[in-house]
């Protein structure tokens, strides 16, 4: 009798996981990881080689390399945008074409007004968009003097789009002049 019992135990055992299968029971998985891309700039080596300057009025876009004092956030170069009566602006290419997913990102840089507080502006600029340049997101928070604060934009999402540009931004119609650092440009998109 015993070995009819355990007999009927094992076809019984097989039965369920039969139906256990055939059924479908979810069994609970691991979430896949999320991926990550990051592109980050700093201006070391020759800023120029990858950053271009825009200006209006007297605005004037400028680089310290190699400084002494060092007046970077990090590493020993900064950009710097300078302006009295008009705008500055330094932006950077960022090729995105091979990024899988585009649909979560936003941009940061770190800016430093010297003198005075200001507004200092961050952009991300579609260089082939409808009819041309588009900008896409655009932000400019009150800054005061004195130290680098990290300046990021919302969420956008950048799919479809293989480089887009990131722009900072100052201007100015005061008539004093002023000096505002940048550094440490980020594009970072998670899936």
């Amino acid at each position: 009798m015993a070995k009819k019992a355990r007999s009927l135990l094992r076809l019984i055992a097989v039965a369920a996981a039969s139906a256990v299968t055939a059924i479908g029971i979810a069994v609970p998985t691991q979430a896949a990881p999320a991926s990550v891309f990051t592109f980050t700039n700093g201006f070391e080596g020759n800023p120029w080689n990858d950053w271009q300057g825009l200006r209006s009025g007297d605005g004037v876009a400028g680089a310290d390399v190699n400084g002494n004092p060092v007046v970077a956030r990090s590493g020993v170069n900064n950009g710097w945008l300078y302006t009295g009566n008009g705008w500055a602006a330094e932006r950077i290419a960022v090729p995105i074409g091979s990024w899988t997913n585009r649909s979560n990102c936003s941009a940061s840089i770190y800016a430093d007004p010297v003198s005075y507080g200001a507004g200092v502006g961050l952009e991300v600029w579609d260089p082939n968009g409808a009819g041309g340049w588009v900008r896409l997101t655009s932000t400019a928070p009150g800054l005061s003097a004195g130290s680098y604060q990290q300046i990021t934009t919302a969420p956008l999402n950048l799919n479809g789009i293989s480089t887009v540009y990131i722009q900072a931004i100052y201007g100015n119609d005061s008539g004093v002049p002023q000096f505002v650092r940048i550094d440490d440009v980020n594009l970072t998109c998670v899936s």
